[in-house]
């Protein structure tokens, strides 16, 4: 098979389609046939070795993507016969890479694709769903009539987020680019504030929740809009000073790892049309081209690569 590979740190040039042997399921685990897998600016940030000690090391030569979509082909011992053939999305284990034709995960962590669902949408919604999910229902509770800010509110976890958070019943605010404001609103934020336009900092107050997806000075920033009691939920970003935050606010920090209940709660959404991906969609072949413009950091929504099927495969 084949597999997105480098091995050197470096720019997107550094990435090379590399022929791998075929994995095989170990007990608990499934082998899924890849059809697409979403690119995400962690992958970037690992390829570039920007992130150290912090990601815990990266052998070299290694492999690219956290996540996507496809179908189950083998079973290791102990795995429920009935989900071969199934189409599945997965985010799998720390380390292991999913910009390859098959991936093996453990069966544990996948959840099932509802019919009507592509593999391309499917695949854009594991690390970036997860993180919506598990910043909005499980850390910040979310309840309708709070008022929530999610910052890059036009980006692959901000556009999920804005919706999840109107779909919970929010009053939601978002920041975006100008170019951007009609497309978050679209999505169901009440109002946007354009970075490139105001400081929100100085248009915002006594917001419950902010989702900060920046970090460095709008992590701290963020903190100044909250009410007495409000929370600030993060992922892992720009760094910043913690000991520089207010003491009359709540910070929690998202921890990243498979979750098929925030799988299956966010494809739930999108099959119900609560929710929708919106993708720039690429042939695998273009793998360079989509960490760059992941890396760039100024598309829309979520970068998907689609894999061809096999038969068609030359």
């Amino acid at each position: 098979m084949k597999a997105v590979r480098y091995a050197r740190h470096g720019g997107p040039e550094v990435l090379e389609l590399m022929e791998q042997p075929m994995p095989v399921p170990g007990p608990g685990e499934v082998l899924v046939e890849m059809r697409a897998v979403s690119a995400n600016p962690v992958d970037g940030k690992l390829r570039a070795g920007a992130l150290g000690a912090v990601a815990g090391g990266v052998d070299l030569p290694a492999g690219t993507g956290r996540d996507g979509a496809g179908i189950v082909r083998g079973l290791g011992a102990g795995v429920d016969p009935a989900l071969l053939g199934r189409m599945v999305c997965l985010l799998a284990p720390r380390g292991q890479a999913t910009w390859a034709e098959a991936v093996t995960v453990p069966a544990a962590d996948l959840a099932l694709v509802p019919d009507g669902v592509s593999p391309a949408v499917a695949a854009a919604l594991p690390l970036a769903g997860i993180c919506a999910w598990r910043a909005l229902v499980d850390v910040a509770g979310l309840r309708p009539g709070q008022r929530v800010l999610i910052q890059a509110g036009a980006g692959g976890v901000g556009h999920l987020a804005v919706q999840l958070a109107h779909h919970l019943g929010a009053e939601v605010i978002a920041t975006a680019s100008a170019a951007n404001r009609d497309f978050v609103l679209s999505l169901g934020a009440d109002r946007v504030v354009a970075y490139d336009q105001a400081d929100f900092a100085a248009e915002l107050s006594g917001l419950d929740v902010v989702y900060d997806l920046v970090g460095g000075a709008v992590h701290l920033a963020s903190a100044t809009v909250l009410r007495p009691g409000g929370l600030l939920v993060y992922l892992n970003a720009a760094p910043f000073d913690a000991g520089a935050l207010r003491g009359d606010i709540r910070h929690a920090l998202v921890q990243i790892a498979p979750d098929p209940v925030a799988m299956a709660g966010m494809l739930e959404l999108v099959a119900r049309g609560a929710i929708r991906s919106e993708l720039t969609r690429l042939p695998f072949a273009d793998f360079a081209r989509a960490q760059q413009l992941s890396d760039a950091g100024h598309s829309r929504g979520k970068i998907v690569l689609e894999l061809p099927d096999p038969e068609t495969r030359p």
